[in-house]
């Protein structure tokens, strides 16, 4: 069409499915100098006063916006924003701030700004995905108290017009926090991956992001409007008419499908032919357990119990452990839950915050230089006997309320599994002994997420009474393939006919020890992929809360003859790209919502 500027599709990282369609707006970057500002002494308290209040007024945005993700369902956007919140009640981190108003004798932005830059540096040589993410928390949690000490004039989120594209160098949680999916068509930026803060809250969103996309090319063009497809991961800058038309119906028909979707929740994952598949939801926030029953989930298939240390930046005691289970139990009303002992270590761990006192456990361990192969999960946790000693007292005593079952991660060797046991066996002796009311039977389980415990698993479900697959790390270690790096995402595609073939072995494992299995993981919520794994034998999947409609609505579109017969032809295929392609064609009509 005449006076069309010429259409260009630029290729990056799909972090948040979904079509956004809209014109560009970019985001300045916050992180202007602050200048060198110096007090007297005599006005020193008067400063820490400024701290403070500036310090209350964050919290209290913090909360409400928790409070806010917490009506909405949001479970993981109110855990980000939980996080946040311990991190500025924090009483070191206070009086550190304190103490260097005081030592230094400058105000306070002066001080935050040396605080965020000796962060970033102190981080800068760290590759690892985990403490990345904790210093954008840092600076997210620093910007909003700076801007209550010295607003400053920037384009909030809040305030943009409909259909904008955003885009920015980096997104931190509070601005993707504060975009509504009414206003903001997508994010675009050049630095972001699929684990971190800010791609969990779109997605939690439906807010449609893209990543690893050169700015400074969307900066240097003449930009009218922008499409993101962010389940492709293309930016198509200044589309035609036909494109724009195109993506249009594409977007219509996404939306009536969501609609659709949330209308059936109530309804059971039930094959045509009258197979019940059961799903749970996965689950890190226990404040939000009151939303599983609306979610239409059959209970919690996967506690990440760890992010209560995380939350916390302590692991938290016995009695804090117990009191948390047993509301959850409660609030199940009979419906299981399956807890996963702490799996820290690896990324996950607070040696770099030497305020932190459990911070010893991991600074004995030193910088390991490939964490996930290293002391992590149930390694770290029969290192360290007194840490898993309070988890399992916390929840044989929580038991006696609710059906919990234990899950134990990163089995890689049978004798893991049995030191787990013995000291379950010792301790419920204790208890027995000493009066301590607790479930007569608690189903311990073990996560195959590991290539060695996959290939012994035919010995494994003996010593246990169910397993659960994670998908996740399974392919990632039988890939070698970083899931969280982009220039290897190609070889991460959630469908290889690897793991396939592994799925098929640990199901005939348990089936012949009639142990129940649950498969939990990103590829649960592909409804290409469901099916298959309905055809390979699993009877329970557990997904994130907002995937179970669908999840739930792509296994009452079968019967249970078709997906063991799809589950057959694809393991004939000897690459990803071919097996997508099968699966995509065989389910064609199905994936019609």
């Amino acid at each position: 069409m005449k006076g069309e500027k010429e259409e260009v599709v630029l290729r990056g990282l799909p972090i948040s499915k979904g079509i956004g369609i809209g014109f560009p707006v970019f985001l300045s970057s916050f992180d202007e100098k602050i200048s060198e500002s110096c007090i007297s002494k005599k006005h020193v308290e008067q400063e820490i006063l400024r701290y403070r209040e500036a310090l209350e007024k964050s919290r209290q945005d913090i909360e409400n916006s928790q409070k806010n993700s917490l009506q909405d369902g949001s479970s993981e956007i109110a855990a980000i924003l939980g996080g946040h919140l311990e991190m500025i009640q924090d009483p070191f981190l206070t009086s550190l701030i304190e103490e260097k108003i005081r030592v230094r004798q400058q105000k306070i932005e002066t001080v935050f700004f040396h605080l965020i830059e000796e962060c970033k540096q102190r981080f800068h040589v760290l590759q690892d995905i985990y403490f990345q993410e904790r210093v954008r928390d840092v600076v997210d949690v620093s910007r909003r108290i700076l801007n209550h000490l010295s607003p400053k004039k920037h384009l909030r989120i809040s305030e943009i017009s409909h259909n904008s594209v955003l885009i920015a160098q980096e997104l931190v949680p509070s601005e993707t926090i504060e975009a509504s999916v009414s206003i903001v068509s997508a994010f675009v930026t050049l630095v972001g991956g699929i684990t971190s803060h800010a791609a969990i809250i779109a997605r939690a969103k439906g807010i449609p992001f893209v990543a690893d996309i050169d700015i400074k090319l969307l900066k240097d063009a003449d930009l009218k409007s922008l499409i993101v497809d962010g389940s492709q991961g293309i930016v198509i800058i200044n589309p035609t008419h036909q494109t724009l038309k195109k993506y249009a119906e594409l977007k219509r028909g996404l939306m009536e499908k969501q609609k659709l979707l949330k209308s059936s929740t109530h309804l059971k994952g039930e094959t045509i032919d009258g197979y019940e598949i059961r799903v749970f939801a996965n689950l890190e926030n226990p404040d939000v357990i009151e939303s599983i029953g609306e979610s239409g989930a059959s209970g919690v298939g996967l506690f990440r119990s760890e992010y209560l240390f995380l939350s916390m930046r302590k692991f938290p005691t016995e009695e804090e452990q117990f009191e948390i289970y047993k509301k959850m139990a409660i609030s199940l009303r009979g419906r299981p839950l399956v807890v996963r002992v702490f799996d820290v270590g690896g990324d996950k761990r607070l040696d770099l915050f030497p305020h932190e006192k459990d911070s010893r456990y991991f600074t004995a361990l030193g910088m390991e230089a490939n964490p996930a192969l290293g002391c992590r999960s149930i390694r770290f946790l029969l290192r360290y006997p007194e840490l898993l000693t309070a988890q399992l007292r916390a929840l044989l005593r929580a038991s006696y309320y609710g059906e919990i079952q234990i899950l134990i991660p990163m089995i890689s060797d049978i004798t893991e599994m049995r030191q787990v046991q013995n000291l379950l066996g010792q301790l419920r002796a204790e208890f027995d002994q000493a009066g301590v009311n607790m479930a007569k039977q608690i189903p311990l389980g073990c996560m195959i997420e590991v290539p060695s415990a996959a290939l012994i698993c035919d010995l494994l479900v003996k010593e246990v009474d169910f397993i659960s697959i994670g998908t996740n790390d399974l392919e990632q270690f039988v890939l070698a393939a970083d899931r969280n790096n982009p220039h290897i995402a190609g070889l991460y595609s959630g469908i290889h006919p690897s793991l396939l073939r592994l799925i098929r072995m640990i199901v005939a494992s348990a089936n012949a020890a009639h142990k129940p299995v649950l498969l939990c993981g990103e590829c649960v919520a592909d409804p290409t992929l469901i099916p298959v794994l309905m055809g390979l034998g699993i009877r329970e999947f557990s997904v994130a809360l907002n995937h179970i409609p669908l999840v739930k609505h792509t296994i009452r579109k079968w019967r249970i003859l078709e997906a063991c017969r799809l589950a057959e032809g694809a393991l004939e295929y000897a690459s990803a790209s071919e097996l997508k392609e099968y699966l995509v064609n065989a389910g064609a009509e199905k994936l019609k919502i």
